[in-house]
């Protein structure tokens, strides 16, 4: 397992990262389990696909990152006095690779409904301020394997992606500076249908074994086919109360799962769950006022 964190100097946004090679047996059932591998597997010592058709071995890579002293929201409403509002982003990636030796269609044997689910998971201590989510996409860069060029399909987007984003920026969220600037030119955001199939949707739930807010983004196997195995997505949330009374951190994990079971659209294989908690990607939020 390969883990690294870092700052940003001009602005204070924390990145985790990490990328890990694990085996998964009886991936094809709900009894599945996994084993993380410390070095790079021998495929003479390790069965797994192509060989043994139970297992297989990938390397995942995950990332989160995002501000880290994010400033508190007011909860104020007055048409009188606009209330004082900030919306910070906080951006997920994550990837699939397969190693030497250990090559086979992993994309095939996908689930074609909710064939991968990215869990953030929000946890609140005790005193911690609200972390409110207003908002989640998912990215894809423009044109996928299937369309027909980028002047008839990512061009033709672009300027209708763009005035999207300039009118949440402007008049839903005034504060969302980068919606109506920089982050205007985002084509890449993909939409939830296209030709009325479905790529993803965003899902709420509380977890029930860490006991806290959960946000989901379950997305069809048809993303992975034509967009690649490397996904990103972005959360936009708002921090809420008085940090004098609510001093404790949010932490903010980030949790990948990969269906194979097609009788149970709940099970989904997660190495993680493997790594204790300090080695888990995460981001710990301090808000301020």
């Amino acid at each position: 397992m390969r883990n690294s964190r870092s700052e940003g100097r001009v602005i204070a946004v924390r990145v985790s990262r990490q990328d890990f090679d694990f085996v998964a047996k009886g991936y094809k059932t709900k009894e599945w389990s996994t084993d993380i591998l410390s070095a790079s597997p021998d495929p003479s010592k390790v069965k797994a696909q192509p060989n043994d058709k139970n297992n297989f071995v990938q390397r995942w890579y995950l990332s989160v990152q995002g501000e880290e002293s994010p400033v508190i929201s007011s909860a104020a409403v007055s048409k009188a006095a606009p209330t004082e509002q900030h919306i910070y982003r906080y951006d997920w990636a994550f990837g699939i690779t397969l190693i030497e030796g250990f090559w086979w269609d992993w994309q095939a044997e996908l689930r074609d409904e909710g064939a991968i689910a990215i869990h953030l998971l929000l946890e609140e201590s005790g005193n911690a301020p609200q972390l409110l989510p207003v908002g989640g996409i998912l990215s894809a860069l423009h044109p996928s394997r299937n369309t027909k060029g980028l002047w008839e399909t990512a061009w033709l987007q672009s300027p209708r992606a763009a005035a999207d984003l300039a009118k949440v920026g402007r008049v839903a969220l005034p504060q969302l500076e980068y919606a109506s600037t920089g982050f205007m030119f985002a084509s890449n955001v993909l939409e939830s249908y296209t030709q009325n199939q479905k790529n993803w949707f965003l899902y709420q739930f509380f977890d029930e074994k860490l006991e806290c807010p959960t946000v989901e983004w379950r997305i069809n196997k048809r993303v992975i086919v034509e967009y690649g195995p490397l996904l990103r997505g972005t959360l936009y949330v708002a921090f809420y109360g008085d940090t004098s009374a609510h001093s404790g951190a949010v932490r903010i994990q980030l949790r990948p799962g990969i269906g194979y079971f097609k009788d149970d659209d709940l099970s989904f294989i997660r190495p993680t769950q493997a790594f204790k908690r300090d080695e888990q990607v995460c981001l710990e939020i301090k808000p301020m006022e």
